[in-house]
């Protein structure tokens, strides 16, 4: 459970770095620690090929695996375990994310609304839950927990 958060983790991170602008601020954090991404030789190959790929892949993506690495992995810490107490950590930062998301249609967050953007934070919450569903114990009435 661990590796497959971790995988998403990494493949989600590194579609950001690969194919995003090098305005973003995460580049002149890595330059800070010394890691220059910028000029890294397969970031410049990848970045030729940028047209051919989805915008929902490279903007969309790497948010909906982050989310879905996060769920994976507080479900495992919660022993797959869902109870209001482990529901409500396991959910609370996807929400804020689809909060933070419907929140940009208001313009009390900053960014521009974007309904994929939305859709693949909604799939990295709810795709958990079915891909491990044999595996959770729901106890939602149990109140001696």
């Amino acid at each position: 459970m661990f590796l497959i958060s971790l995988i998403a983790l990494i493949f989600g991170t590194f579609i950001y770095l690969l194919f995003r602008v090098s305005t973003l601020k995460v580049f002149s954090w890595l330059n800070y620690l010394g890691i220059d991404f910028l000029n890294f030789k397969f970031r410049i190959e990848m970045l030729k090929y940028t047209s051919n790929i989805p915008k929902w892949f490279i903007f969309s993506l790497p948010d909906g695996l982050w989310v879905f690495s996060y769920v994976t992995l507080m479900i495992s810490v919660w022993n797959f375990i869902i109870n209001k107490q482990s529901f409500l950590w396991i959910c609370i930062i996807p929400i804020i994310a689809i909060f933070s998301e419907i929140f940009q249609i208001f313009q009390i967050v900053s960014g521009t609304f974007d309904i994929i953007d939305l859709l693949f934070y909604l799939l990295g919450l709810i795709l958990p839950f079915i891909l491990f569903k044999k595996q959770l114990n729901y106890k939602f009435f149990n109140y001696e927990q």
